[in-house]
């Protein structure tokens, strides 16, 4: 009878733990209720977004689904690995939590998040190509049980804030683009009043320009922009 009640009040415990966790990110977060819709800069319904450029979903559990957005898929080029950390593993906000191997070329992305990995999905190096053409959904990376959430969910945009950042980030690539020399098929396509930038930019770039796209898009900052 005792050890009955134990395992109820342990079971007990962990259900309340993840529901005031939830509730937790919650109340960080304004404009809840309101999902974005897919257009012509497509957002999954109901995803975080941080400032470096991955996105999160909570899950039941209290979990957090990580993965890369589309302004690092339309920067990619042809995608030959990705190297992920193990289950297990500690992570902290800042360090580098995705590399991306491209032939010659590695784009790092850093965590948004503190905490423990729970599943890494390295079912992706089976098609590394696929999160060029849809980062989300099976494309996830990490799930992780986060440490510092109120701290780290202070930057995360969602719903109509996170459209409307989206946005300016990708005007915001696009003058990065401009101010890097490009093969000028390249220049031509994609930077002329109204283009749109094409996939696989960073094919036409060199290393240097590659770590300065690190440092300005895929690293955590706390700032807003």
């Amino acid at each position: 009878m005792v050890a009955l009640l134990v395992v109820l009040t342990f079971i007990v415990f962990i259900v309340v733990s993840s529901l005031l966790q939830k509730k937790e990110i919650e109340d960080s977060i304004e404009d809840l209720a309101v999902t974005p819709q897919r257009n012509s800069l497509p957002f999954p319904r109901g995803y975080f977004f941080s400032p470096n450029h991955t996105w999160l979903s909570l899950e039941s559990s209290g979990n957090l689904t990580i993965g890369i957005d589309n302004l690092i898929q339309r920067f990619l080029g042809k995608v030959n690995s990705i190297q992920l950390k193990h289950g297990g593993d500690y992570i902290i906000r800042g360090e580098d939590l995705i590399v991306l191997n491209m032939g010659g070329k590695t784009i790092r992305i850093a965590s948004p998040i503190s905490g423990k990995i729970e599943c890494s999905n390295f079912e992706i190096n089976q098609n590394p190509q696929k999160i060029v053409e849809d980062p989300y959904q099976d494309c996830w990376m990490y799930l992780v049980k986060p440490t510092h959430l109120s701290d780290d969910i202070k930057s995360f945009r969602i719903a109509e804030k996170a459209k409307t950042w989206m946005s300016n980030e990708f005007s915001r690539l696009k003058d990065f683009v401009q101010a890097h020399p490009l093969q000028p098929a390249l220049a031509n396509s994609t930077l002329s009043d109204g283009g749109t930038l094409e996939q696989g930019i960073a094919n036409h770039l060199d290393n240097n320009a590659i770590k300065e796209f690190e440092q300005q898009f895929l690293m955590t900052i706390d700032e807003d922009r």
